[in-house]
């Protein structure tokens, strides 16, 4: 038997939650434009120097949106086998559920690559879907590069990823299905709020948006190596506002203005090049790509700040 859940490539896909959470609802979430009202915000986590969309987990489906139903399970670790386990999974799949836990990523990266390689890395698990015949489960994410791809898990290689550590005295994870008929509406006046406030750097001594980019990219200078996701969180967050702006116009919430369309363009095309140079810096390490990569930042981010201050401007 075989059951593969609907999947598509998702928009967003810096972090795991939120490409696992779009790979389910992407063309429903964009279609119909209730993604427009969220993903405006970027928070600078000082802890971890990480930039990401603030209001958003890297592990949860969408937070108190309500478009997921949620089911938890925790099995004691001596109630659990490889068959028992599957077979949990398999009917969660045939419910409609969409699969989530944790399991050591290492285990995977070996299978899927055939290198040997030690120790422990707690990551994000997704399963979509099983071929019982072929005893494999369908399942995607970053990890065997920084490319998202899905690929296929034997039984056995799930069960010894999810199983890794057994002191917790259990297996814990979530089974996600989307809530039928759920009303996927935009609120203009929620992402005006939101749009209107990009410029506002601190709430509650957090760092938000224009000032989460600056620092990030000050902190960089500090640093030999870059984080990859928040250069591409930044690059995303670009080519999600080039969509937004496409549905205000189309859809007459504001004028039509092709300078405006022009010049998130040129963001994003910018934020991608320095997504490119982030890229190489962590390659080759040199003091001339970083001082390179900084200065870029900071024409881009001036750039972005003029954009909003003449954005903000079509909303009030």
């Amino acid at each position: 038997m075989q059951k593969i859940l609907k999947n598509v490539e998702p928009s967003i896909r810096t972090y795991l939650g939120d490409a696992f959470c779009f790979s389910v609802i992407d063309d429903l979430a964009f279609g119909s434009g209730w993604i427009y009202d969220k993903y405006i915000r970027l928070e600078y986590t000082p802890e971890d120097g990480h930039i990401k969309y603030a209001d958003y987990d890297y592990y949860d489906f969408i937070p108190g949106e309500g478009v997921f139903i949620k089911s938890f399970t925790q099995i004691p670790i001596g109630a659990c086998s490889q068959e028992y386990i599957c077979d949990v999974v398999i009917q969660m799949l045939e419910n409609g559920e969409y699969f989530f836990a944790l399991w050591d990523e290492n285990v995977v990266f070996s299978y899927l690559t055939g290198e040997e390689y030690t120790g422990i890395y707690e990551h994000g698990c997704f399963i979509y879907g099983y071929d019982s015949g072929r005893k494999m489960f369908y399942s995607q994410g970053y990890v065997t590069s920084e490319k998202w791809e899905r690929f296929t898990v034997p039984f056995d290689v799930f069960y010894q990823a999810l199983s890794y550590f057994p002191e917790k005295g259990e297996i814990a994870f979530i089974g996600y299905k989307v809530v039928e008929n759920y009303k996927w509406e935009f609120d203009f006046d929620k992402m005006k709020t939101a749009m209107c406030e990009f410029l506002q750097e601190t709430v509650c001594n957090k760092i938000y948006n224009i000032k989460a980019e600056e620092i990030f990219f000050e902190m960089m200078l500090t640093k030999e190596y870059l984080h990859y996701p928040s250069l591409y969180c930044m690059f995303e967050h670009k080519k999600i506002m080039g969509k937004r702006l496409n549905f205000l116009m189309q859809n007459h919430f504001i004028k039509e203005n092709s300078q405006f369309i022009n010049q998130v363009h040129h963001l994003e095309k910018n934020f991608r090049s320095i997504l490119i140079t982030g890229i190489e810096y962590n390659r080759k390490k040199t003091e001339y790509l970083k001082q390179t990569l900084y200065k870029m930042a900071v024409e881009a981010i001036k750039e972005e700040r003029s954009f909003m201050e003449r954005l903000k401007k079509e909303f009030t």
